[in-house]
């Protein structure tokens, strides 16, 4: 059953045709065709910053409304890693309070897993060595110097080269710390990281 699910401040929003989920973790439920429509053309609580909640849209047509996000915003495509080395621990950073993986905008011209790869290596120093050619994707709404923007994010799953040296975190990008952590020490994490960037991680627990 096709859904999409949009980040946005704290909260995601769920775009799915199954009328079977639970509303109990939802601040905001959207089923009447008409509600559905009047959202999609004017999805302005998506970037407002006051708004606390999960929002459910059950739809039959969850592509359509899906892509019809992006009429009213600009949408910028980026690209990152989730990294292992040899031990089995993942690469994480830290910017601005939060725990993060490396990702980053991918530039004019540039192939998408070229970018992650790019990314990865830029913010972290960590060379990589083999890399999987099947992304997963992620979508982020939020506002930049006054334009609404949802980011896709391509994920890649990375292997780095063994035998690497220290960490050099990416300054400029304020990037204070690059860590590898172990699997089972993520959950201390879970505070500290993004909500998107949880789910994410949550995944190789």
């Amino acid at each position: 059953m096709k859904s999409y699910k949009l980040f946005f401040n704290e909260s995601y929003l769920l775009i799915t045709s199954d009328s079977t989920i639970s509303e109990v973790d939802f601040a905001k439920v959207i089923t009447d065709e008409e509600a559905v429509f009047d959202f999609r053309v004017n999805p302005l609580v998506l970037f407002d910053s006051n708004f606390k909640g999960n929002i459910l849209l059950v739809t039959p047509h969850v592509e359509e409304t899906f892509e019809s996000l992006f009429d009213t915003v600009e949408g910028i495509v980026a690209a990152g890693g989730v990294v292992k080395n040899d031990k089995g621990e993942l690469l994480l950073i830290y910017r601005r309070g939060y725990w993060d993986l490396p990702k980053g905008k991918v530039e004019k011209g540039e192939k998408i897993i070229n970018a992650a790869k790019r990314e990865v290596e830029e913010e972290t120093g960590v060379k990589v060595e083999d890399i999987n050619t099947e992304p997963f994707l992620t979508y982020h709404c939020y506002t930049l110097k006054g334009k609404k923007c949802i980011k896709e994010t391509h994920w890649y799953d990375m292997v780095a080269q063994p035998n690497q040296g220290d960490l050099v975190p990416q300054l400029e990008e304020d990037i204070e710390v690059a860590a590898w952590v172990k699997p089972t020490d993520l959950k201390q994490y879970k505070t500290t990281a993004y909500p998107l960037i949880w789910e994410i991680l949550s995944r190789y627990l």
